[in-house]
């Protein structure tokens, strides 16, 4: 059996793990509660996508400037999130890396904006009337960035993904979670010199982390792993321990920041994230 024919098996497999979870959580969405049954302490963590949903008619905006020293570079970028709820449980996405600085100080600077990103994310709050929560989504990067000033990797990505959370009400509303996603990578801009393009390589992601509330802080703790080395060669494998601290502000804003600690040779040295969200109503 060929190494293509393998590939072909693990990713059907990876799919059908990713998605097979719809099938048993469709009939549990019933279950739910129809009035919101949950507390949301927060709205976002650093490196994780939460569980929780836009409701219906609300949007979220967030600035998320990030800085990153690793691997001989530097590099500072400034996302720009949207979310907004179509009901209560769906939610749509949509991202920009605004302003990307690679090697400010060091090597050959390079500016400009970055790629695009579209979601989608469906809850399922309170299973079965119980503390657990799902939600399932996918997510589509779309190469926008310069390649050529290393703004972008050059693919277009498909993410499909799962996310779990338990609540623990007793303990003030703190939360435990997991997500785990796979994404495939298909090219779409290329260097001029062929020899400096990354590996098409599909990515696997998995992340579990807590928060715990106290007072108006929220102390937030997660695992990152990003590995593409199990397909077509890829030679990406990072891990991060992401502490952070999130405020939940007066009025419908939050500010929080994270210090992600790299965990090995191919990750970065650390990371710096800030991130400031507004929300407000438009139905």
């Amino acid at each position: 059996m060929g190494s293509r024919t393998l590939d072909k098996i693990f990713n059907e497999a990876l799919i059908f793990f990713i998605t097979i979870p719809l099938g048993f959580l469709i009939p549990f969405s019933s279950w739910a509660d129809e009035e919101r049954g949950y507390v949301q302490p927060l709205n976002e963590v650093f490196q994780t996508e939460t569980v929780y949903p836009q409701e219906q008619g609300e949007v979220q905006l967030q600035l998320s400037p990030t800085f990153s020293e690793g691997n001989n570079r530097k590099l500072f970028q400034v996302p720009l999130t949207l979310e907004y709820g179509i009901t209560d449980s769906w939610q749509i996405e949509l991202g920009w890396i605004s302003h990307i600085n690679r090697n400010p100080d060091i090597g050959v600077t390079t500016r400009g904006s970055g790629d695009f990103e579209i979601a989608t994310k469906y809850s399922f709050m309170n299973l079965a009337d119980s503390n657990f929560h799902a939600a399932v989504g996918f997510e589509i990067g779309l190469a926008s960035g310069n390649i050529d000033k290393e703004l972008t990797e050059g693919f277009n990505e498909y993410e499909p993904f799962i996310i779990l959370a338990k609540d623990f009400p007793t303990l003030n509303n703190s939360q435990i979670f997991t997500r785990l996603s796979v994404g495939f990578a298909d090219r779409k801009k290329r260097h001029e010199d062929p020899d400096e393009d990354e590996v098409e390589a599909n990515e696997l992601s998995w992340d579990v982390g807590f928060f715990i509330p106290i007072g108006a802080i929220r102390l937030t703790t997660e695992f990152n792993w990003r590995t593409n080395e199990w397909h077509n060669s890829g030679d990406e494998n990072q891990i991060f321990l992401t502490p952070g601290v999130v405020w939940d502000l007066p009025g419908s804003w939050e500010w929080g920041v994270g210090a992600p600690i790299g965990l090995n040779d191919k990750s970065d040295n650390y990371r710096i994230i800030t991130q400031l969200i507004y929300e407000f109503d438009i139905g």
